[in-house]
């Protein structure tokens, strides 16, 4: 399996009416994100682990810098500088968009 590492900009959902707050980001958290296919506009979902940037702050708009881990073999065909996505853990947690690839990783067999 490959891991596509990326740097993005999200902007979390606020908590709900249920009280289901944002997953902890400090630490990092599995969440799945959904994304759209640069051909044929079909969405899939991906796993991921996303992590706050050290060192930053939410933006004017309450955007916050991730590190966003993409486990996949077709993930480029979904993810790349300029594309938007969402989070999800159950349901919609967040938006956001990708700055740039970091790294590619591809698993020993």
């Amino acid at each position: 399996m490959e891991r596509y590492k990326y740097s993005a900009l999200v902007k979390l959902n606020e908590p709900s009416a249920t009280g289901t707050d944002p997953p902890s980001l400090k630490t990092g958290a599995r969440v799945a994100v959904r994304a759209r296919h640069h051909e044929t506009s079909s969405s899939k979902l991906f796993s991921a682990l996303i992590i706050l940037v050290q060192d930053s702050s939410a933006q004017a708009d309450r955007s916050i810098p991730l590190t966003l881990t993409v486990v996949g073999s077709d993930v480029p065909d979904y993810l790349d500088a300029g594309d938007s996505f969402i989070l999800w853990r159950g349901h919609d947690i967040g938006r956001g968009v990708i700055s740039r690839r970091l790294s590619w990783f591809a698993d020993a067999p």
